[in-house]
This record gives structure tokens, C-alpha cells and sequence, in this order.
């Protein structure tokens, strides 16, 4: 089964779809934008589509293979960010972490570039599920042919994979190189309470 025919089987059995329904780009990028902002198992296409649900990584490297069954080209890009995080949102057990980590929260995020025929390429963010529009974070509500969405982050450095490479392990090392030990674990904590809000729409 393709990645294609996996994601229309699940999207009919939680009825997202009808049976009717031709999967073109904007209603792939629509189904892999709505799946829960959480992670899933691993990382795997098939795993993201079984679990409906990932974050940045799991998703882009998903709709990167879902383009490509498509005939559309993509690229999988990586940027560090980091963005403050307001003192009033920290409990006090963590305090002394969120201390250490600079008062921020980093990370390396995954977005594509898409090439669109004959108009070069667009920037393509799904990370937010419309689930999460409210919650002051970014959500691409739309998809337009050709037109550039917003960045789910705040680019520092922006790396696109090299050729030949895992992105999961591009990320990884990517992430051990530009921030500290306390920096990346109180990413994970920050990563794991947005996860948690949004599982609970």
C-alpha cells in the first residue's frame, strides 16, 4: 500500500473524508496539519499516518514522501531557533532549569520547500494542527499553490539535509552542536506540555 492510499484508508476511518474525495496537495498538506501535535513512536511515514500524530520532524518528513508519490518535489529543511519564554508561564520546580536553558526555548525545526512547477519553490509549514490556533501558535490555515506559508519558528540558521543523509540524525546533530544540555532538556519539557494541550482538543 502507498503512503497515499495508507493516509486516504485512515482519514476515511476516523471520517475526515469522503470516499470521494481526490487526495491533491491541499488536502494531503490539510490531513497531515490536523494530526495531533505530539510524537508518535518513531518517526517512520508510516508510523505518523497509523499514530495520526507528530511534531515538526515526523510530519515534514511525511509530507516530503507524500509529495513525492505525487510527482512533487521537496526538500526537507532544518533551522535553529530559540524564543524567549515568559517567567510567569514557568512553575517554580523548573525554575532553575528554565535558569540554565537562558530563559528560551530552542530547538531545530523541519519545515519543506516545495517546488512548484514553473514558480520556483514555497515554503510548506504543517506542524500546527488548526486545533492550535488559539494558543498564540502558528497555524497555516490555508494552502495556495505557489505561495509561501509562515514559519512555525523563528529561523537563526537554516541547513537544508545534505544529500545522502537522515534527516532525524541531521537534526540530532544539529541540535547537540548550537545548544547546551540544559537548553535541550528544557526543550523537551516545553515540548511535551504544548503536545499535551493539543491532545487534549
Amino acid at each position: 500500500m502507498s503512503l497515499l492510499e495508507q493516509l486516504k484508508t485512515e482519514a476515511l476511518d476516523q471520517d475526515l473524508i469522503n470516499p470521494e474525495d481526490e487526495l491533491d496537495p491541499e488536502l494531503v498538506f490539510t490531513l497531515v496539519r490536523d494530526m495531533t501535535y505530539q510524537r508518535a513512536s518513531n518517526r517512520l511515514p508510516e508510523t505518523i499516518i497509523s499514530e495520526w500524530k507528530g511534531t515538526c520532524s515526523g510530519k515534514h518528513y511525511l509530507l516530503h514522501k507524500l509529495f513525492a508519490e505525487m510527482g512533487l518535489d521537496s526538500e526537507i529543511m532544518a533551522c535553529t531557533s530559540a524564543e524567549p519564554v515568559d517567567p510567569k508561564d514557568i512553575p517554580e520546580s523548573i525554575q532553575p532549569l528554565y535558569e540554565s536553558a537562558n530563559r528560551r526555548f530552542v530547538d531545530v525545526h523541519n519545515y519543506l520547500l516545495l517546488t512548484v512547477p514553473g514558480d520556483g519553490q514555497m515554503i510548506v509549514d504543517a506542524t500546527f494542527p488548526m486545533s492550535s490556533r488559539n494558543k498564540a501558535l502558528v497555524v497555516n490555515e490555508q494552502f495556495i499553490m505557489g505561495q509561501d506559508q509562515k514559519l512555525a519558528a523563528n529561523p537563526m540558521k537554516t541547513f537544508a539535509i545534505p544529500p545522502g543523509r537522515d534527516p532525524q540524525d541531521f537534526k540530532d546533530e544539529l541540535l547537540q552542536k548550537y545548544f547546551s544540555p540544559a537548553e535541550l532538556e528544557f526543550r523537551e519539557i516545553v515540548i511535551k506540555a504544548i503536545s499535551k494541550q493539543d491532545n487534549t482538543e
